[in-house]
């Protein structure tokens, strides 16, 4: 029996820190309002930003909360499924592609903010198809 507690533990942090990228965009959309503000006054100071350009980053910035949080959760839940799918060794190929998609996800949807999370999900992925069990008969 192999024992899978690197992927496990890789898997759980990649979780935690892959569920701050939701809290994060929670935190950005209940302060929204007060930094849009913000940011208007800065760009109504700066002679060379025209209104389309002030309107077209005030409206990106509405929509990174909501995606943070739609990626914090998706990720979270993909490394959770796969956590408990590798827990006692029970389906280790399907638990490795869910890490390595757990990796995509989090890794190439934050644009290389997520690296942290993204590379421990991808060494569970990895460790979860390379470790095989031991065979008994071959042990002797």
């Amino acid at each position: 029996m192999v024992k899978r507690t690197g992927e496990i533990v890789m898997g759980v942090i990649g979780i935690i820190l892959s569920a701050l990228f939701a809290v994060m965009g929670f935190i950005l959309n209940a302060n929204s309002g007060a930094m849009q503000e913000m940011v208007e006054e800065e760009f109504s100071q700066d002679p060379t930003l025209t209104a389309e350009d002030t309107n077209f980053i005030l409206q990106s910035m509405e929509s990174v909360g909501p995606f943070l949080i739609g990626l914090g959760l998706i990720s979270s839940i993909l490394g959770l499924i796969a956590v408990l799918l590798i827990k006692g060794n029970k389906k280790p190929v399907i638990a490795g592609i869910l890490f390595i998609l757990a990796a995509l996800v989090v890794g190439l949807g934050t644009v290389g903010a997520g690296f942290l999370p993204g590379i421990l999900f991808l060494v569970a992925g990895i460790m979860a198809f390379v470790r095989k069990p031991k065979d008994p008969v071959s042990v002797l």
